[in-house]
């Protein structure tokens, strides 16, 4: 009998090695978690060795969620599920201790008690319930199952949350759904999936505000995109200003360090921005 990485085994299906593993994704995915709220929120700011605007302020368009519906929302709905199915498969299994605990004691009645309370409806209280089981779990025929699926997941995570490579969107890939990435200035781009190459990658990156003009985003979003990609400098305080004139209307909110502010369509802005370029007639 082998583990599905090919180290022999006698008494469950994965080894010492992947059951360690398995820990680890538990450990990350519940940390990821947290830290991905922030991310999504497009609050977190990453420094730059030569500062500037990238130690300012967060890209408003972030590479990472292009490929998940660009809000993030699926990657989490997937976490959601993944560790949410496993969680009651091993509730379902597994007997609830019930009696009174010692708070903060070393007693191992006490500490199984406790690992046997089903955990709170949340992803990080659902990992440290999976990993108080870890050591059953190992044993159980679909250990490689979960093993599989929650490295996968917590490498997801760890993608969406890493500080962004120095590259730049310049759009979807056109033969396959993979996005694709240029270094600042490059020429050139190669599709990381299908291994595509384009030699038009600064027409591709010029073009990337036009797909941009049905996304609806807040007035600073509004600000980096169109002063960072579009090279038009507008400022937050300017589509502020013809909100309240009526000039723009929001179409939307949404949730920016805990307040809901406003969302107004790219292609509005645009259009107004055309209107004030054009001269005054007399």
């Amino acid at each position: 009998m082998t583990c599905p990485c090919g180290a022999p085994v006698k008494d469950a299906p994965i080894c010492s090695g992947c059951h360690h593993k398995l820990q680890i994704a538990l450990g990350d995915i519940s940390s990821y978690w947290v830290d991905l709220d922030t991310v999504k929120a497009r609050q977190t700011r990453y420094s730059t060795a030569q500062g500037g605007r990238g130690g300012e302020k967060p890209l408003p368009v972030d590479a990472r969620f292009l490929d998940w519906d660009g809000d993030g929302s699926r990657i989490q709905e997937l976490t959601r599920n993944t560790i949410g199915t496993w969680g009651r498969t091993v509730i379902d299994d597994r007997p609830t201790i019930t009696g009174p605990t010692h708070d903060a004691c070393l007693h191992l009645s006490c500490n199984q008690t406790r690992r046997s309370r089903p955990p709170r409806d949340d992803v990080p209280s659902v990992c440290r319930y999976l990993l108080g089981h870890a050591d059953w779990i190992r044993t159980q025929h679909w250990a490689p199952d979960i093993l599989d699926e929650l490295t996968d997941l917590a490498e997801q995570l760890r993608r969406m949350i890493d500080r962004p490579q120095d590259r730049e969107c310049i759009g979807p890939c056109d033969s396959c759904p993979e996005m694709l990435y240029r270094r600042p200035g490059a020429l050139t781009a190669k599709c990381r999936h299908c291994e595509a190459e384009y030699d038009d990658a600064a027409q591709r990156r010029a073009g990337l505000m036009t797909s941009m003009q049905d996304r609806c985003l807040t007035a600073a979003e509004i600000e980096v995109a169109f002063t960072d990609i579009g090279h038009t400098p507008l400022t937050a305080a300017r589509v502020r200003k013809w909100a309240q004139r009526d000039r723009i209307a929001a179409v939307g909110s949404t949730m920016v360090r805990g307040r809901w502010m406003p969302t107004y369509r790219v292609s509005d802005v645009t259009d107004l921005l055309t209107q004030e370029s054009r001269p005054k007639a007399g």
